[in-house]
């Protein structure tokens, strides 16, 4: 997938075959797109004809590296059977058009996208443009997919058995990231602690996105955002995609999720999905700021492991393992500054 001398005529094969209707088939471009965290991008000027008449598409292909320059490694058939269900449920996404399971055709397991002609939102921030009411947006996209009926999910996605099951399953995460890590960390066996002893209320499981961040996001010319890679998508708490979004806006803002906003954007999610205010409240975000970027943290030690043992050639494993350290300088203070708020939220809660 990241030739160019050979993937034009490989998609054309391949477009020509997953679409009947079309003929003709012509791709015109085909570029490596950077950017791509843990998978290769790739856009593509495709024409071809459909019931007589020229048309032409741009299509985003989303496909796996080899395996010794994977950061991750995720599924290819998930993240298809995910999007399929997210696009019919009207969620704002790259749309999703075929797939290639195998990876006969187009080189690698890949998905082929509509290419969205929608602004990436650092892109906006960067340029000026106003966050202004955006976290009233982001609280409408989250509900939009949380609020997703676990019945009608792909059942390869796992659904824990309880809340209190799953929420025990993601801190014994930080022990397992620690037992896998190349070195010893002590940190991540006291943030497990930590989180162990100041659970926050229940909340139902859902859908969520689990790589939700800034980068992640475009913004449409209506002002919607539109959500990218759904490659970690997982049915778990859904405060995890608004502790690791405000988690990731520490190291790239903005942050919509601090101070007023943050309360503006919780009002209009209990609005949009019932939840109370016990369950979804800044203190609770903060909770997941911690719990919410295990997934990662246990990927990137595994990646900085894999370079140890030479199973893995790329030196962005090493350079990330950096992003743990950084973390450590956001996580640790913030358990001091919840400890106290929780303690009194669970009283409350003892005696109510």
């Amino acid at each position: 997938m990241d030739d160019p001398s050979a993937m034009p005529a490989r998609l054309a094969a391949f477009l020509a075959e997953a679409e009947p209707s079309a003929t003709a088939v012509e791709v015109h471009s085909y570029e490596v797109m950077t950017g791509g965290y843990s998978r290769l991008l790739a856009r593509a000027e495709v024409e071809w004809t459909v019931e007589g008449e020229r048309r032409r598409r741009t299509f985003v292909l989303r496909g796996d590296p080899p395996p010794d320059r994977s950061l991750i490694h995720t599924d290819r058939a998930v993240e298809w059977s995910v999007l399929r269900v997210i696009d019919d449920r009207g969620v704002r996404t790259a749309r999703p058009h075929y797939f290639d399971a195998t990876g006969q055709q187009l080189g690698t397991p890949a998905i082929v996208l509509e290419h969205s002609e929608a602004t990436p939102f650092l892109t906006h921030v960067a340029g000026g443009g106003s966050v202004d009411g955006l976290e009233e947006q982001l609280a409408a996209t989250l509900a939009s997919y949380h609020t997703i009926p676990l019945d009608v999910l792909p059942a390869s996605l796992t659904r824990p058995a309880s809340w209190a099951d799953y929420l025990s399953a993601r801190i014994d995460e930080w022990r397992e990231a620690a037992d896998h890590s190349a070195e010893e960390i002590p940190m991540l066996r006291y943030v497990a602690a930590w989180l162990d002893a100041h659970r926050p209320p229940p909340a139902p499981l859902t859908l969520m996105h689990g790589d939700l961040q800034s980068a992640n996001l475009l913004l449409s010319d209506d002002g919607e955002f539109v959500v990218l890679d759904w490659e970690l998508a997982a049915v778990g708490d859904p405060r995890e995609d608004m502790g690791y979004f405000k988690a990731v806006a520490q190291a790239a803002p903005p942050d919509l999720l601090d101070g007023e906003r943050a309360e503006r954007f919780c009002a209009r999610y209990r609005a949009l999905t019932g939840l109370d205010e016990r369950q979804v409240n800044p203190v609770t975000i903060a909770y997941f700021l911690i719990l919410g970027v295990v997934g990662t943290v246990r990927r990137l030690l595994e990646g900085g492991r894999d370079y140890a043992r030479g199973d893995n050639t790329l030196l962005a494993s090493v350079f990330n393992v950096g992003s743990v350290v950084f973390g450590g300088g956001v996580w640790l203070p913030a358990t001091r500054q919840l400890e106290p708020v929780l303690a009194m939220m669970a009283a409350a809660e003892e005696g109510a």
